[in-house]
């Protein structure tokens, strides 16, 4: 399935970023959040749908190529307002590198003192998958 199709399955109203994970060697980062819906009506709304909810679930992105933090300095640590995926095509990349995509999270910072702030989140990655903890090791890809 491709990342748009795929993102269009998953919900995160109301959902809180609660780590990001960067394993450089492996071209992997995860976005731990606090629950992860998904989407299964023929609406394309979540309707409260909560079977397969994933607790403490992590979205997971492989082949890495670039991570940014918009304004930089600031952890995003709660809420996700909004997430969007698009194609990118990199200067002088050669073809078999492709596809590549750009993953945008908007996510909100809340500092010491419960003044918030909205982190672009920026992930130029080939794939995106979910995990649940309590299925180790085995990507959700559907």
């Amino acid at each position: 399935m491709r990342p748009a199709e795929f993102l269009k399955t998953v919900y995160l109203g109301d959902r809180a970023c609660k780590s990001i994970l960067i394993d450089g060697w492996n071209e992997r980062v995860e976005l731990k959040v606090d629950s992860i819906s998904r989407v299964r009506s023929e609406s394309g709304n979540w309707e409260f749908y909560t079977d397969e909810d994933i607790d403490e679930g992590r979205i997971v992105f492989s082949s890495v190529k670039s991570i940014t933090f918009s304004p930089c300095g600031l952890i995003p640590n709660d809420l996700i307002n909004s997430y969007e995926v698009n194609p990118f095509k990199a200067e002088n990349a050669a073809e078999e590198e492709y596809p590549l995509y750009v993953f945008r999270f908007s996510i909100v910072s809340v500092d010491s003192q419960r003044i918030p702030c909205e982190v672009v989140v920026e992930i130029i990655a080939k794939a995106i998958h979910l995990e649940d903890p309590k299925h180790p090791g085995i990507a959700i890809t559907s």
